[in-house]
């Protein structure tokens, strides 16, 4: 199943599909930028990451501001989301 994202539908409350976000890794205190996007687009080394990934999906649906603890291969990962843009 395919579904279009019309971008002028995208909001900056939450990340979704879609969403640039800025984040800060506690454990490197590194600020990272990505695009959350579908896994066909994904591009880790240009900041381009699934919504299907440990870090994508667990992402998604937070908030500016929000602390996000997510369970990675390499261990558990938390950012604490700076910015959301479209």
């Amino acid at each position: 199943h395919v579904k279009l994202i019309d971008e002028d539908e995208l909001t900056t409350e939450i990340i979704h599909v879609g969403s640039k976000v800025k984040v800060r890794d506690e454990e490197f205190d590194e600020i990272c930028d990505y695009q959350i996007v579908g896994s066909s687009e994904a591009d880790p080394t240009n900041g381009l990451i699934s919504d299907e990934s440990p870090v994508g999906r667990g992402l998604l649906g937070h908030k500016v501001g929000e602390r996000v603890e997510i369970e990675t291969p390499a261990g558990v990962m938390v950012y604490e989301v700076l910015e959301i843009s479209k």
